[in-house]
């Protein structure tokens, strides 16, 4: 099997720009004989004569010049490839991509991203919210560096690491009377409106766990895909809702009331990253201030 040898290639190359194999030589950086069995190596391997040799000169046969042509084209398109993976490279190191639920799009990323900004003004920010899934998917499949998911520890194909745990609380509306509680629990909560997150969360299914354990059956009359406007219904009378600390405190000057839920049903945020692919600087930079963020 013939096998390509970039540098006889490069020796040929060079002996025909400078037609002198000692010259060759000088411009590589090696001696001329070095230069001589690298060409008589490229001739043997592929069954070519590339030069005549005469009174100390070379001329280069037919083959020679056919060959070089096609090496002239090569090289082109490998400076192109050189030229793409270095604007590649520059791109990523310009462009952070990050991927978060919407909770923690609205209430824990804004403060992050503008102190990221202030450190790496020159770098574009992609941010992209949705499900948890969603997230890890766009980890997964090379659509962004960074995510943020509330997520079980067996979610496979992406990198998961630990960020601090919060619980579950209860919101309720300024005047209702679960806000005499210190503590409210699936017993409190019978035949009250429940406003709960969509069902194909953890946390709904922790929740609804909760309520199975209390023999209690949850009086769910909304489900939401996102937090966020559950605060605003709570906030208007509607009913009731558990949810994360987080997101309920970023609502708490409406009129609402948050107490702890019992039993402690954990936020299990999550950070996200690829398994394989290692962080741009901007990505590293964009983390530090995250784990800074969330301690």
């Amino acid at each position: 099997m013939l096998r390509f040898n970039l540098r006889q290639i490069e020796a040929f190359r060079t002996v025909i720009e400078t037609g002198n194999m000692t010259h060759a030589g000088e411009v590589l950086g090696v001696t001329q004989p070095a230069i001589s069995r690298l060409i008589r190596d490229l001739e043997e391997e592929y069954g070519l004569q590339l030069f005549v040799r005469q009174a100390g000169r070379i001329e280069p046969t037919k083959d020679a010049i056919a060959l070089h042509v096609e090496v002239e084209r090569c090289y082109g398109e490998l400076e192109q490839l050189v030229k793409f993976a270095t604007n590649l490279g520059e791109f990523r190191r310009k462009r952070l991509r990050v991927a978060s639920t919407v909770g923690h799009s609205y209430f824990l990323l804004p403060e992050v991203i503008r102190r990221f900004h202030d450190l790496c003004p020159d770098v574009i920010i992609n941010l992209f919210s949705g499900t948890s899934p969603e997230v890890v998917e766009q980890i997964e499949k090379g659509r962004s560096d960074i995510g943020l998911a509330l997520l079980p520890l067996d979610v496979h194909g992406v990198d998961i690491r630990e960020l601090p745990e919060t619980n579950l609380v209860c919101v309720m509306p300024q005047a209702h009377p679960l806000g005499k509680l210190a503590t409210v629990t699936p017993g409190d909560l019978a035949q009250v409106p429940l406003l709960l997150i969509s069902e194909s969360s953890l946390m709904r299914k922790r929740l609804l766990q909760a309520f199975k354990d209390a023999d209690v059956t949850p009086n769910v009359i909304l489900n939401s895909t996102y937090t966020g406007p559950i605060c605003s219904l709570v906030a208007n009378g509607m009913g009731v809702s558990i949810m994360d600390k987080l997101t309920a405190d970023a609502y708490s000057g409406l009129a609402i009331n948050i107490r702890p839920f019992c039993p402690s049903i954990p936020c299990e945020l999550k950070l996200v990253l690829p398994a394989s692919q290692v962080l741009s600087q901007p990505g590293k930079v964009f983390l530090d201030l995250l784990l800074e963020h969330t301690q």
